[in-house]
């Protein structure tokens, strides 16, 4: 009992001290540009009346930026057809919207359900480094996770947290043989998030190995074919709910791709921030070098320098992986290369999408990690992190 609160309980407060060292930069960093009606109004300090007035504007009002104001208008007004609501997966704000029937703020509601996530995500992502490598490794994995620079998200009312939690309990089950467990939870995250459909890789290997590769023996296994039927099973339900109830989809039957496509990006995702399209990876990185050669701006090179270090940190950690959770990095970070969002942003998201990919920080924490090199990588990574803060606080960029 006392190595497992000794053990947790460092977790538990690493995550306290992220959570008020993150609110604690952005509120100094919205100070520099206040974009808010309440940041206008209400200094930073000192503290004035009425207080909750300025506790809103001291820790909620900062992270009012970019999505959140989408999903901010889901919470309050709904999903609508035309105005961009639908590019968003529904299962974030339905979880913060009990809350706010209780009298909580919006943003608030959103806050306490991104960062509950987290910390139950990081609570897992310990228990599937122990499964591998034991708990010393599980320690250095976690730490090189919330110190990474784009790991401040995770405390940000961004849907990360939640569809990492449900990733990591849809891999953790499938390795453990918890078919409809993992189902379960897979279809959870494709309603989270649309990458949530790329689990459906993973678990196939895990399907595959548990019959010890024998063709013969799949057919006969049915019922976990229908646990893996659970996450197209999720997209399946959000498409037929944009269709039916908002009214907003048009899902295209022209070619398999089409409809594919149609299920996955939504036709309002146009209205959020330009258009989107799936191409090939080497033709969206083409596209994206030159768009940097012709006109560098801040959005793009951050974008390409983060994209970069990830697939370094993934090559090295490639081999201490397992094999499952190989498959599902690969194609996470196939399908986040892919991503075309448009002529001037080229690249947008694409350090968020990567950081999806996450058994990356799992592999990297069987390395030798002497504690002046964990040093190292606690400070660059959270002075990056702090930058990253800043331009998202000023708007300059976008995560």
């Amino acid at each position: 009992m006392g190595k497992l609160v000794q053990e947790y309980g460092s977790l538990l407060g690493l995550w306290v001290f992220l959570r008020l060292s993150t609110s604690a930069w952005a509120a100094a960093f919205s100070a520099l540009r206040p974009l808010t009606d309440i940041e206008r109004l209400i200094p930073l300090w000192p503290p004035s009346s009425p207080f909750h007035d300025w506790l809103y504007r001291l820790l909620l009002s900062p992270w009012q930026r970019w999505d959140v104001e989408w999903y901010l208008r889901i919470l309050t007004a709904g999903y609508q057809a035309g105005n961009g609501t639908a590019a968003f997966h529904p299962l974030y704000p339905w979880l913060a919207y009990p809350l706010t029937c209780l009298g909580i703020d919006p943003l608030l509601a959103l806050m306490l359900v991104s960062n509950l996530a987290t910390l139950a995500f990081l609570f897992i992502f310990v228990r599937m480094v122990e499964v591998d490598s034991g708990p010393a490794q599980a320690q250095v994995a976690s730490q090189l996770l919330l110190f990474s620079p784009l790991a401040f998200i995770l405390f940000a009312p961004y849907n990360e947290g939640l569809f990492l939690l449900l990733s990591a309990l849809t891999l953790l089950w499938a390795r453990q043989r918890k078919w409809w467990w993992a189902g379960t939870a897979g279809a959870f995250a494709v309603l989270a998030r649309q990458q949530g459909i790329l689990l459906v890789f993973p678990f196939i290997w895990e399907l595959w190995e548990a019959h010890k590769g024998d063709v013969r023996r799949l057919p006969r296994s049915w019922r976990c074919w229908l646990a893996l039927g659970l996450i197209p099973a999720g997209l399946v339900l959000w498409s037929l709910y944009r269709t039916i109830v908002i009214e907003e989809a048009q899902l295209s039957f022209a070619s398999p791709y089409a409809l594919v496509y149609s299920m996955l990006i939504s036709t309002s995702a146009d209205e959020v921030g330009g258009a989107y399209f799936v191409i090939w990876p080497w033709q969206a990185l083409y596209l994206a070098i030159m768009r940097l050669w012709a006109l560098p701006d801040v959005d793009l090179i951050v974008n390409l320098t983060l994209g970069i270090l990830f697939l370094a940190a993934m090559f090295i950690a490639w081999l201490r992986l397992p094999a499952s959770y190989r498959v599902y990095t690969l194609v996470t970070v196939l399908i986040s290369f892919s991503y075309h969002t448009g002529i001037v942003h080229p690249y947008k998201g694409l350090p968020r999408h990567l950081f999806l990919a996450f058994p990356v920080f799992m592999g990297a924490g069987q390395m030798a990690w002497f504690s002046r090199r964990r040093l190292f990588w606690a400070v660059s990574g959270f002075a990056g992190s702090c930058f990253l803060m800043l331009l998202y606080t000023l708007e300059t960029w976008v995560p």
